[in-house]
């Protein structure tokens, strides 16, 4: 009876170890008993090749990030100019796209008073002004008895508005070329505002006359 050494032996022969010899490879035995890495010299020269392109990137991105820490004084210059252009840009689109102010009547140029027969008569000029201007200064500032009643814009020929308030019957409104005329009828008297447009500026006439 055989040993089962040599049963198993004879059943299962196992091939002699043969190690090829080729100069154009390099084996690494990573495990001796199962895993082996093959490469041969022409893939090796390669990995160095490789591995040597990347190290002198990497020096060359240290030289160049050093060089930028070595240089404050021109990073600042550069901001500093930036930042000069940018106000400067600033200031233009403010001036050109400032808001528009609205305009003011000027200050009265003349005023005088007088009494007439039965009243008085006051005169004024608007330099630079409209009679559509003067007229809505007239009613803003209240500057003539029962102003809120008048009309919000000026008519654009003779009109007459019945009132019935406080002692006042009506306003009416005589419209001519470059001239208007409002008379307040009460029951006392009557209130005459006068319009008139001489070249640039305005004539505002305001008489008071009793019955």
């Amino acid at each position: 009876m055989a040993k089962p050494t040599e049963a198993f032996a004879g059943k299962y022969p196992v091939p002699p170890l043969k190690v090829p010899i080729n100069k154009n490879k390099t084996f690494i035995f990573t495990n001796q008993s199962k895993n082996r890495t093959v490469i041969n010299n022409s893939e090796f020269k390669t990995y160095i090749s490789i591995f040597m392109k990347k190290l002198s990137f990497i020096a060359l991105a240290l030289l160049l990030v050093t060089g930028c820490k070595n240089d404050p004084k021109q990073t600042i210059s550069k901001t500093t100019a930036s930042e000069k252009k940018d106000s400067s840009l600033a200031k233009v689109s403010a001036a050109e796209y400032k808001t528009p102010e609205n305009k003011e009547i000027p200050a009265l140029k003349e005023c005088t008073e007088k009494t007439i027969e039965y009243g008085s008569e006051q005169e004024c000029f608007f330099p630079e002004s409209t009679i559509k201007e003067v007229y809505q200064k007239t009613i803003k500032e209240n500057e003539i008895e029962k102003a809120e009643l008048l009309l919000p814009d000026l008519p654009g020929h003779t009109v007459e508005k019945t009132i019935n308030q406080d002692g006042l019957e009506s306003i009416h409104y005589k419209v001519a070329p470059e001239k208007i005329e409002i008379e307040f009828l009460f029951a006392g008297g009557v209130t005459t505002l006068e319009l008139e447009q001489q070249g640039g500026k305005v004539k505002r006439t305001i008489i008071h006359s009793a019955d």
